[in-house]
């Protein structure tokens, strides 16, 4: 096995079990959010969410990833970025408390006001452990990430339960997220503190080789998330809170592939990467192998759920919902493609390439823009989707071309790659669809035993095909062979 695959592996292992556990957290978390609030209010979780994500690429400033990709550091250097993140909090903190009844007019929801004063809190604790967090991830020291992240969701979740039953279950929620990331940031800090404590040094020019990078990444990540965050801002704005729930419920259902399962691998593969950037045949070798582990277990996961949305839907989330399953089936394509793309930047910046991210984004953004502002002006959701899923697929193209000029991706390579993924998981969704239409006709007032019956079914017969597709799978797993 090559060295960039064993270090893949390792830090698979740990960040595999984190995913897997935070994400049941947080399934359970979205149903018990769905089931107790309406959906005017999981709208506003949609916006929230938006927030949160807008300030912490602020919080980072583009220069964690610049942290990780540099093969040296320095004290100085590490110690002034520490301090700079900690203004950059204070100073969130004060625009957030300012910014928010404006915030709140923008979505014509009065209510948001609070809100976003009270999740403001969380940027006075959480910069405390972000340079301690990078550096725990430059080290690969996964296990540590993993341990700090799976004790924080769940004391947010005990946290979420609690309070949920005994206050507004918006506020409730709003009080998680505070717990969730001021404790990461603080664990963070004692986690790392024997290997590195920040000196009372702040001096920006020990930090000029990496402000470059990070003004790039900053800006990147920032047109990223506009254009991934462009449907919900527009939605919220112009549809109103109740469509942003329903959108926003769906778009949580397909993103958990991209958001929880894809960090397993990018994650590793970002620091992986940046240790043999020279080598583009190591870089090669190792996207593709990533992709065809994310397609191996993404595909069916998203392609199935097409196959069984309206029995999902009903039985998870309940009767009031089932206007969002015709929007799910639409949106499980955007979640495929996402799932593909999503890769892409662990290369790109392992390059060192964090400018053509920007342009890149930057195109997208436009694109995205202005296709879903008309899509949201029809006053249909479905349209919204099936803008975003064209608009994605042309996203995708122009990615393959990008990663072919930069590590001479082959397009044959990668066909060959995620074809058998994609087949078997096809015949998986065929095959439950089946199952699931006949069992309602045996279980017509109880959606969960079809629900059951077909998930079950097509999991057993994915697995079966797994096994015909790799019939050396269990005995290269053991010796540590690749897949």
């Amino acid at each position: 096995m090559s060295v960039i695959k064993n270090q893949m592996l390792k830090g698979v292992r740990w960040t595999g079990i984190s995913t897997l556990l935070i994400t049941i957290i947080q399934i359970l978390q979205f149903a018990l959010l769905a089931n107790q609030m309406s959906v005017a209010q999981f709208g506003l979780v949609g916006m929230i969410t938006t927030i949160v994500i807008f300030s912490q690429i602020l919080l980072d400033l583009g220069l964690g990833s610049a942290i990780i990709q540099r093969e040296e550091l320095r004290e100085r250097m590490l110690s002034t970025l520490h301090w700079l993140n900690l203004f950059v909090g204070a100073g969130l903190f004060a625009l957030l408390m300012g910014a928010s009844p404006l915030i709140a007019a923008f979505f014509h929801r009065e209510e948001l006001t609070q809100l976003i004063r009270l999740l403001a809190l969380m940027f006075l604790i959480a910069p405390v452990g972000q340079q301690s967090q990078y550096l725990l991830q430059r080290d690969l020291r996964f296990n540590d990430l993993a341990i700090i992240e799976m004790g924080a969701a769940i004391l947010s979740f005990i946290i979420l339960m609690v309070l949920i039953f005994t206050i507004s279950p918006i506020y409730a929620y709003v009080i998680s997220q505070v717990v969730l990331y001021a404790l990461k940031g603080i664990l963070y800090f004692f986690c790392y503190r024997k290997t590195w404590r920040p000196s009372f040094v702040f001096d920006l020019s020990e930090c000029r080789e990496v402000l470059p990078f990070g003004a790039f990444q900053l800006s990147s990540r920032l047109v990223n998330r506009i254009g991934s965050n462009i449907d919900v801002i527009l939605i919220g704005r112009f549809l109103g809170a109740e469509a942003l729930g329903i959108y926003n419920l769906v778009y949580q259902i397909v993103t958990i592939p991209v958001l929880k399962i894809n960090p397993i691998l990018t994650r590793v593969a970002f620091p992986v990467f940046s240790k043999h950037q020279g080598n583009t045949t190591a870089l090669n070798d190792g996207f593709l192998h990533m992709t065809k582990l994310l397609g191996l277990v993404t595909f069916p996961m998203l392609m199935g759920l097409t196959a069984v949305a309206n029995v999902f839907i009903q039985s998870v989330f309940g009767e009031k919902w089932m206007e969002a399953v015709p929007i799910l089936q639409i949106m499980a394509i955007v979640g495929i493609l996402r799932v593909l793309m999503n890769p892409n930047g662990s290369v790109i910046l392992a390059k060192g390439k964090a400018n053509i991210t920007f342009y890149w984004d930057a195109g997208v953004l436009i694109l995205y823009g202005l296709t879903l502002w008309g899509a949201v002006l029809t006053g249909s959701l479905e349209t919204v989707a099936w803008t975003y899923a064209g608009v994605s697929f042309v996203n995708f193209i122009v990615g393959r071309w990008l990663l072919a000029w930069l590590i001479q991706l082959r397009w044959k390579a990668y066909i060959k790659t995620i074809a058998v993924p994609f087949g078997l998981s096809l015949i998986m969704t065929v095959t439950a669809y089946f199952i699931k239409e006949t069992s309602s006709g045996y279980f017509p007032q109880a959606a969960i035993w079809p629900l059951l019956i077909s998930v079950t079914s097509g999991a057993g017969l994915y697995i079966m095909l797994l096994g015909f597709a790799y019939p050396n799978f269990i005995k290269k797993r053991t010796r540590g062979q690749q897949l």
